[in-house]
């Protein structure tokens, strides 16, 4: 597109009214090109030393945040990681993440352009990973070619978020509850939480794992989006692999079923043993346990505010 536009420029001489019968004659055709092409725009936006910028992650022990780092992994970016331990008790990750982030949550990615830009600072999981896919992925190693396949990438990127986490945060926090609530209200509190589990979220959770397992059973290749590792992938393997299938006890006293969830799911459960074995997941997770085992050992002092 701006190919043709200085090319039509050129036999006007460059002149004012050129450009504005140029433009006004080909106004639809910009609109059209830009929203059905948006990838070939984006292209042309990213940062051509984007592999030479900086990225520092910051990482809270058993959350989110791993799969940013198994992100950054896979794209070959220049990072470090800033890590941050839950509280062994209340399980709050510390205060000194409001410095960084103003809901103190992680993940949080920030980035030191190589240009001399000013830095930015990311957050909300989902957000960082379509940035990262659409800035520094310009191989294609997560992104696929196909537009189609782009936009179910993209989907998943906000269903794992939008529909799929907030339904586990709510199994797990009801079901935790009684463990925190006052002396004395115990089993009115289990008694309470447990009718909502079993109400709402445990059938919400099921509905959503068995349209997860079918979109495996429908693709045929053991992955979510085209035949190959994708941001789907990526995305999914910290509510599916890293809570249901690396949890497989947690989870059934979560949902109180004793039922075999390998045997319920078995895609899903083949699914999570490929995300398992991938050498950059089993790189990352080895340098991350060996990095928390050897920074707890140092008594680090996190603050938890009032315990």
């Amino acid at each position: 597109m701006i190919t043709y536009f200085w090319q039509s420029l050129e036999t006007d001489q460059y002149s004012g009214d050129a450009i504005y019968k140029w433009t006004r004659k080909n106004l639809w055709f910009i609109f059209l090109d830009l929203y059905y092409k948006p990838n070939q725009i984006i292209t042309t936006m990213a940062n051509p030393k984007g592999l030479e910028d900086r990225f520092i992650l910051h990482w809270l022990d058993d959350s989110r945040s791993h799969r940013i780092l198994w992100l950054l992994e896979i794209l070959n970016l220049d990072y470090e990681v800033k890590i941050y331990l839950r509280h062994p008790e209340t399980w709050r990750g510390p205060l000194q993440l409001f410095d960084v982030n103003q809901l103190g949550k992680a993940p949080v990615l920030e980035i030191v352009f190589a240009d001399g830009r000013p830095p930015i600072s990311l957050s909300e999981l989902g957000f960082i990973m379509q940035y990262l896919l659409r800035y520094y992925d310009p191989d294609h190693i997560l992104n696929p070619v196909s537009q189609d396949l782009q936009l179910e990438v993209d989907y998943f990127l906000h269903f794992s978020e939008g529909s799929l986490q907030h339904i586990q945060m709510a199994l797990l926090i009801n079901s935790a509850a009684k463990h925190i609530s006052p002396f004395g209200t115990k089993k009115l509190v289990n008694t309470i939480t447990k009718a909502i589990n079993n109400g709402y979220y445990k059938h919400e959770w099921y509905l959503n794992m068995d349209y997860l397992e079918s979109r495996l059973e429908q693709n045929k290749t053991g992955f979510f989006v085209g035949d190959r590792l994708t941001g789907a992938d990526v995305i999914l393997s910290f509510p599916i692999y890293e809570n249901v299938f690396d949890n497989l006890d947690g989870m059934k006293e979560i949902l109180g079923d004793k039922r075999d969830l390998r045997k319920m799911y078995p895609n899903l459960y083949q699914w999570s043993k490929m995300i398992r074995k991938d050498p950059s997941y089993k790189k990352v997770t080895q340098m991350m346990d060996e990095d928390v085992e050897d920074l707890i050992a140092l008594n680090p002092r996190f603050d938890y505010g009032k315990e």
